[in-house]
This record gives C-alpha cells, sequence and structure tokens, in this order.
C-alpha cells in the first residue's frame, strides 16, 4: 500500500459549524484522521502445529497495518530479524485483524500470564507491567558511529517534511516519522495517529525489505521524543534522533546509555542537541 492509498484510509469527513469571533457562523465539512483499532495475532510453531495466538490491541490510523503489525512484534522484542517470520505475509485490507506468520523454526517468547498488549494513540508501552519491561531487550548496537550528518541537512527537515505528511496536512491530527541516510535522502516515512505506530511502521518496512535490521542513517520525529521513541529507535540500532518537539528526561537518560544523537526543538534557524553531539557538523 502506497502512501496515498493510505491517508485515504486514515481520512474521515464531518459537518461541522465553525464560529467566528465576529458573531458569524459557517456550517461545513471538514477532514479528521481516523481511529480505529486492529488487532495482532501470530501464527507460529512447526508446519504439523501451528498455534494462533493475539499478542495486542492497537488503536491507530488505517493502513500500512502489515508494517505496523511487524514494526510492533519486533519493538516488543517478539521477533528479532527477517528470517524470525515468513517470506509471504498477507496485508488484511479494511479488516480490524492483522496476522503476522512467524517462520516454521521459530521459538517466541511471549509476554508472561498470557498479557495482551493493549496501545492507545497517546501511549506506546501502556501494555508493559513495570519499568523493567518498558526498557526491554535492546541487542542492537547503534550502526555507523563514526557517520556524520551535516547541520544543513537538519536546518531543512521542517521544511522538507511538510510535503511529506499528506495526512496531518488534511486532518492536522497525525504525527509523521522519516527514515533519512546521513546525506538527508528520504528512504521511508509513515503518518499516524499514534507517533509510536507511525514508528513502527518505519521499521516495519525497513524489517520487511531487509534480512537484518540495519537502519544506518536518522529518525525525524514530527513532535515530542518521548521514552518509548527512544526504546524504539535503540532496538533498531540507530545513532540519530532529530524531532520538531522536546524529549523528556528518560528520552535523554535512553539515548545516552545507548550512544544515540538526540536532537530536539528543531526549527530553519536553531536546534538542540542533548547527547553525543560528535555525529553532527
Amino acid at each position: 500500500m502506497d502512501n496515498q492509498q493510505s491517508t485515504i484510509l486514515s481520512v474521515d469527513s464531518v459537518n461541522i459549524s465553525r464560529f467566528f469571533n465576529n458573531g458569524s457562523q459557517e456550517s461545513m465539512v471538514d477532514s479528521v484522521v481516523v481511529e480505529s483499532p486492529v488487532e495482532i495475532y501470530v501464527k507460529y510453531g512447526p508446519i504439523e502445529d501451528r498455534k494462533i495466538k493475539k499478542i495486542a490491541m492497537i488503536m491507530r490510523s488505517p493502513g500500512e497495518d502489515l508494517a505496523l503489525a511487524v514494526g510492533f512484534l519486533f519493538t516488543a522484542g517478539i521477533i528479532h530479524r527477517r528470517d524470525d517470520i515468513l517470506p509471504t505475509q498477507k496485508t488484511t485490507y479494511f479488516q480490524k485483524i492483522q496476522l503476522v506468520e512467524l517462520a516454521y523454526h521459530f521459538n517466541p517468547i511471549f509476554p508472561k500470564d498470557d498479557r495482551i498488549f493493549i496501545v492507545n494513540a497517546a501511549c506506546g508501552v501502556c501494555g508493559a507491567p513495570n519499568t523493567e519491561a518498558l526498557q526491554g531487550n535492546i541487542p542492537y548496537p547503534s550502526w555507523g558511529k563514526s557517520k556524520i550528518v551535516k547541520r544543513e541537512i537538519i536546518f531543512g527537515l521542517v521544511n522538507k517534511t511538510k510535503a511529506l505528511q499528506p495526512l496531518f496536512n488534511k486532518t492536522g491530527g497525525s504525527h509523521a516519522v522519516c527514515w533519512f541516510n546521513n546525506a538527508g535522502e528520504l528512504l521511508q516515512v509513515a503518518e499516524d495517529i499514534g507517533r509510536h505506530n507511525a514508528l513502527d511502521k518505519v521499521l516495519g518496512h525497513a524489517l520487511l525489505k531487509d534480512k537484518n535490521i540495519r537502519m544506518e542513517g536518522f529518525l525525524f520525529f514530527s513532535g515530542r521524543a518521548g521514552f518509548e521513541m527512544l526504546q524504539k529507535a535503540a532496538r533498531a540500532g540507530i545513532n540519530l534522533v532529530v524531532a520538531i518537539g522536546a524529549p523528556s528526561s528518560l528520552a535523554i537518560e535512553i539515548a545516552e546509555e545507548n550512544d544515540i544523537t538526540l536532537v530536539g526543538f528543531t526549527n530553519n534557524n536553531s536546534f538542540n542537541v542533548y547527547t553525543h553531539d560528535h555525529r553532527i557538523q
């Protein structure tokens, strides 16, 4: 599914009344971002004894559900590489269930007590039972530690990414995550009502394309950089994150511990670097 199809699925029209300060009122049609649930299931086990298990219920913007599911399974620590899922996967268009078929040889480790992840648009880690589970398993070191990104590329991101957010441009209600190489060339973009969903979609696309997820380059967030976003970035081995908004204290801590250069409050004239500023020239 391309970005245009995904945007169409994620936009709805509603009748509204607009009130003006001069006392007038106008009836009009407005575009709003769609928020609806998708249930993530996995099929697993040897070929002669396959089982199906529900993993999560995610409030998301429809579209790119296969990438969302694969990215979520990856950042939740249930799968680790492309070989953990079967080569052929199907997207369930217009449905509220997405099935991911795990490889026959792969023995997944599921959350204890059959816990189901419940993920809403505001929180990407709401299903975690404690802080240890939040930190998760981050087995991958950051890639390309010596790579440098020129500051001019970062200064240009705000204007460059405006055209990459058709869902936001229509509704004003979504977040975007973009993956660029170090030269500032776009590799992948995704939008969603939940910023963590947008990131999972980007990671899912990367994992579906590559045998082992090796995300050289950097990530751009259209909003703030919270803990769960940095945890997911660290899981993918990303070493540079650029955000339009502010980072949280815990996001800074995760960036420091995992050798991630964290940039916030990015605009055309300035940006703040909170950790490992040696990657920016």
